[in-house]
């Protein structure tokens, strides 16, 4: 008999399941859907005040650069230098993420005396630093400070062979001129990819280096989504009266290129294949 009654049951629980599984799926199926669509209608949302915010802040830039443009380049007989310099202030702090500046700074000092020179420099200083402190901390970055001495035997290796290379890279600096003013220098630097890289051969590169060089704009750009920048702290005496200047390099990701740059096409597609590759 009992055997009988538990077969009973069974029976019983055998026939309601697909019942029961049918008023559970038909609660949970359009709960799940409600669910997934309210997620997607909040990322939309959170994704359209996003894309309005950037869109609202950059015609506000775009307005403010206009403005203090037209005041720059204006009237020269109605600013005063101060207020140049106050202007110039103004620009960088809200723009150096996506200007170089440089050339405003270098017009600018041409027109200055001595005072307003250092002022001047203040400035940059102050702009540099800011990227200078951006860039330190980035944690897949690297940060080299050297003293260089002009000549060819007085070059540097950075990173130094003792340490390891910067995602399959070394530069190899020398400082070739100090100007008379002690204003610029004149750099060459060579990429010197690790033996295993497939490059052909290494590459060099000549440019000038003075106290309005910005890193996270002013940079150079090598293989492997690598780029490095070089800032000019300062110009130096040893003891013998020889000419020294105290340079900065950095080493960083292009996933922290500025605002104004674009990830080339090829670069775009690598990665991508790389994602894909992960997953």
């Amino acid at each position: 008999m009992e055997d009988q009654k538990s077969k009973n049951w069974l029976n019983i629980i055998a026939k309601l399941l697909p019942g029961i599984g049918a008023i559970i799926a038909g609660i949970l199926i359009p709960l799940v859907i409600h669910i997934n669509a309210e997620r997607s209608r909040s990322n939309q949302l959170y994704a359209e005040i996003v894309s309005q915010r950037e869109m609202a802040d950059t015609e506000l830039r775009a307005k403010m650069f206009e403005i203090l443009m037209n005041f720059f380049y204006g009237d020269p007989n109605k600013l005063t230098t101060e207020e140049k310099l106050t202007l110039l202030r103004l620009l960088a702090l809200n723009f150096h993420e996506f200007f170089d500046l440089k050339p405003l700074f270098e017009g600018l000092e041409s027109r200055l005396n001595i005072e307003n020179k250092l002022k001047l420099r203040n400035i940059a200083k102050e702009i540099i630093g800011k990227q200078e402190a951006m860039l330190s901390h980035i944690r897949e970055g690297a940060v080299f400070e050297r003293i260089l001495y002009i000549g060819e035997a007085k070059g540097i290796m950075v990173p130094p062979e003792d340490q390891k290379a910067y995602r399959g890279h070394r530069l190899g600096i020398v400082l070739e001129e100090i100007s008379k003013n002690n204003d610029y220098i004149y750099l060459r630097i060579i990429d010197l990819p690790e033996k295993n890289r497939d490059i052909a051969e290494n590459v060099e590169i000549k440019f000038e280096v003075n106290f309005y060089d910005m890193p996270f704009i002013d940079n150079t750009k090598l293989f492997n989504t690598t780029r490095f920048a070089v800032i000019l702290k300062e110009i130096l005496f040893n003891q013998n009266q020889e000419k020294a200047a105290r340079i900065k390099i950095f080493f960083f990701p292009e996933t922290y290129m500025s605002g104004r740059d674009r990830p080339y096409l090829d670069e775009m597609l690598q990665q991508l294949r790389k994602s894909r590759e992960k997953i």
